[in-house]
C-alpha cells in the first residue's frame, strides 16, 4: 500500500513540476481530478459493502499447569475457555465524508477546467503567484493520495485473508508507534511485517490482512485509514461454514490463532 502511494506522489511531483515551468496548472490537476473520481468510484466498485464481519477460529485451551496469556487487540482482552470460540472481526466505512469532500472537490475543478469559461477568466484576472501554486498542487495531491488510499483499502479487503498477529516489538516515538508482529499464514508458515500502532500501548497483538497468494504482501489493522475494525468474542456454532465479508470475492479462510 505505502509503495503504491510513493509511487503516485513521486509522478505527481514530476507533472506539477511541468506545469509551474510550462506555466499552465491544468497539465496536472485535470489528471489528478480524473483519477482521484475514479479511485474513488473503483473503490465502491471493487469492495461493495460499507460494513461486514468475518469468522476466526478460536481454539479452546488446551490443559496445562501453565497458565494462558491473554491476548490483547484494540484494547480487547481475548481470553481462552475450556471451549472452542469465535473471533468475531466486525468492519465498518468510515471517514465518508472526508472523502465525499475531496470527491466534489476534485469534481467541481474538473469541470471548471474543461467545461467553464469561468476558469479562463479567472486565470486571465488573477494573477497565481508561487504560494498560490504551491497550495493548489498541495490540495491536489492531497485529494489524490486519499483517493488512492481508499481504493487500495477497497481491494485489500476484497481479496485478503484474516489472522492473529503477535507483537515482536515497538519503535520509539510519542506519537507515532511502529510495531514490528508475525503471523502464520494459510499453509502454517510464519511471516512478518511492520505496521503503525498509535495510542494502544497495553495490546500485544493485532489482525493481519494478507494476500494468501503472496503472504509477504500484508498489512496491520491499523494501517487502515477508513475502515474501522471492532472484535469481540462468542462461543463457537455447531457448523463449519467459511464468513466472508463479500460473498462475490474468495472466502475469508477461519484460521486458528
Amino acid at each position: 500500500m505505502q509503495a503504491h502511494i510513493r509511487i503516485v506522489a513521486v509522478l505527481y511531483v514530476a507533472l506539477a513540476a511541468l506545469a509551474v515551468v510550462a506555466v499552465d496548472l491544468r497539465i496536472v490537476l485535470i489528471p489528478a481530478a480524473s483519477a482521484s473520481l475514479v479511485l474513488v468510484a473503483a473503490g465502491f466498485l471493487v469492495f461493495r459493502r460499507l460494513s461486514g464481519a468475518i469468522s476466526i477460529h478460536w481454539p479452546a485451551l488446551k490443559e496445562s499447569t501453565e497458565p494462558a496469556s491473554v491476548i490483547v487487540v484494540e484494547k480487547t482482552p481475548l481470553q481462552f475457555q475450556g471451549y472452542d470460540q469465535e473471533l468475531i472481526v466486525a468492519v465498518h466505512a468510515r471517514h465518508l465524508a472526508e472523502l465525499l469532500a475531496c470527491s466534489v472537490l476534485a469534481g467541481v475543478t474538473l469541470y471548471f477546467i474543461l467545461f467553464s469559461s469561468i476558469f479562463e477568466g479567472l486565470a486571465g484576472a488573477v494573477r497565481v503567484g508561487a504560494y498560490e501554486t504551491e497550495l493548489i498542487c498541495a490540495a491536489g495531491l492531497a485529494v489524490l493520495l486519499l483517493s488512492l488510499r481508499w481504493f487500495a483499502e477497497r481491494l485489500c479487503l476484497r481479496k485478503s485473508h484474516y489472522t492473529v498477529g503477535y507483537l515482536l516489538g515497538r519503535d520509539a516515538g510519542f506519537f507515532y508507534r511502529g510495531v514490528t508482529y508475525q503471523f502464520f499464514d494459510t499453509n502454517r508458515e510464519r511471516r512478518g511485517g511492520h505496521g503503525p500502532l498509535p495510542g494502544v500501548m497495553q495490546d500485544n497483538a493485532l489482525l493481519v490482512l494478507f494476500d494468501p497468494k503472496d503472504p509477504d504482501s500484508n498489512v496491520a489493522h491499523s494501517a487502515f485509514l477508513f475502515h474501522r475494525f471492532a472484535i469481540f468474542l462468542i462461543p463457537a456454532r455447531n457448523r463449519q461454514q467459511v464468513h466472508t465479508l463479500n460473498s462475490d470475492t474468495s472466502p475469508v479462510s477461519e484460521r486458528q490463532s
